[in-house]
């Protein structure tokens, strides 16, 4: 009997030893992909210059800067937590500070999840979803996207995008256009990007690039006209002060008060701003590591 005991408390021993064993590796595996998630932000971290995610709070999480006004915001649950509820009347408006890296994008992302609502014409005003301020053109600044008003049979949205290279004849890069990609009433993942390396423009729908005629994707600095006509390049910002999210900067400050300009009625959640125009590589990853975080 007392041979049993004895090999009992080994067998016991070495089981424990074992369990503890097995539980290490557990943890260590968990510490390591976070229980199968992955940081978003991990996602060419040193290109990040700007992080909203909308846990009941405006604030810029790499900058720590909060909006100076927020009228009408609201929070809903969205894809990881909270999600930012745009309706007629609210925005975010944010005083950007000296060194804040968004005033001198030469290059950029803007990915988000993103509910849009229709926006009719003569109907709706149109939607101002977020803009950086500046330039002579108090409409437009040196970076808008909106959406622009559609026909009533058109069941999608329609998308438009603009950024400014001072000191150029087509200053104003204006990108717009309607894709059934662009499903309204629908969480998708947007990015758009612009690489000033390749002067080429692009979008991506939940992690997929969209199949885009050069007429977009291709930006040009002078009309086509011009000899030679040279690529768009680094893009040039100018008098870049605030940032609006959920309507147009000019309506926001009292510049402006058309009619036509109207606030963001849908949901935005986890907006992320890059200095670079993102790889497929990368906003595919970036999607990815979203997908993992979804509540």
């Amino acid at each position: 009997m007392k041979k049993i005991g004895k090999l009992s408390k080994a067998l016991l021993y070495v089981m424990l030893i074992t369990g503890l064993a097995v539980t290490s590796c557990k943890d260590d595996d968990d510490d390591g992909n976070n229980n199968g998630k992955t940081d978003p932000n991990t996602v060419a971290t040193a290109n990040l210059v700007a992080h909203f995610p909308f846990e009941d709070t405006g604030e810029d999480e790499v900058s720590g800067t909060m909006p100076v006004q927020q009228p009408g915001v609201a929070y809903i649950n969205g894809q990881r937590g909270k999600a930012y509820q745009g309706s007629e009347g609210a925005f975010y408006l944010y005083d950007l500070p000296a060194a804040s890296k968004l005033k001198t994008l030469k290059a950029f992302t803007v990915a988000m999840w993103f509910y849009g609502t229709p926006a009719l014409q003569g109907v709706d005003a149109v939607p101002g979803i977020l803009q950086l301020n500046g330039t002579s053109d108090a409409v437009w600044g040196n970076l808008m996207l909106t959406q622009d008003r559609m026909a009533p049979e058109v069941d999608s949205l329609n998308i438009k995008m603009v950024f400014h290279k001072e000191g150029v004849t087509w200053n104003n890069q204006f990108v717009g256009f309607s894709k059934p990609e662009f499903t309204e009433n629908l969480w998708l993942h947007l990015a758009f990007t612009y690489d000033n390396a390749t002067s080429k423009y692009m979008v991506y729908v939940n992690g997929e690039p969209l199949d885009l005629d050069a007429g977009i994707t291709d930006r040009w600095a002078e009309p086509p006209e011009a000899s030679p006509r040279p690529p768009l390049g680094d893009l040039v910002f100018n008098n870049v002060t605030q940032f609006v999210i959920g309507g147009w900067h000019a309506k926001v400050t009292g510049g402006a008060n058309d009619v036509w300009m109207g606030n963001f009625t849908g949901q935005m959640d986890e907006l992320r701003l890059y200095d670079k125009g993102l790889t497929a590589a990368e906003v595919k990853s970036l999607f990815d590591a979203e997908v993992t975080q979804l509540d």
